[in-house]
């Protein structure tokens, strides 16, 4: 693969996860795909400013789901 071939793909992964992320029902299943979204789209465009990333996250040790809610399948979880 040559540099272009690699921002094309970054871009279509990138477009491929913001869909996913817009049909997806679980919070914790958005937030990721968002966030793959974002590492996509940092490959593609650079990373900007080192110190934010593209898709804030409320923090770095926060899991993406905690407790019943993180049980897939779980009706009751959300």
């Amino acid at each position: 693969m040559n540099d272009v071939d690699d921002t094309d793909y970054f871009y279509d992964r990138a477009e491929a996860e913001l869909k996913l992320a817009q049909t997806a029902e679980h919070p914790a299943v958005v937030k990721a795909h968002y966030v793959l979204a974002g590492y996509y789209l940092d490959k593609v465009y650079g990373p900007g400013d080192q110190h934010t990333p593209a898709v804030p996250l409320t923090g770095a040790s926060e899991p993406l789901a905690t407790g019943e809610s993180a049980q897939m399948g779980n009706p009751a979880a959300g």
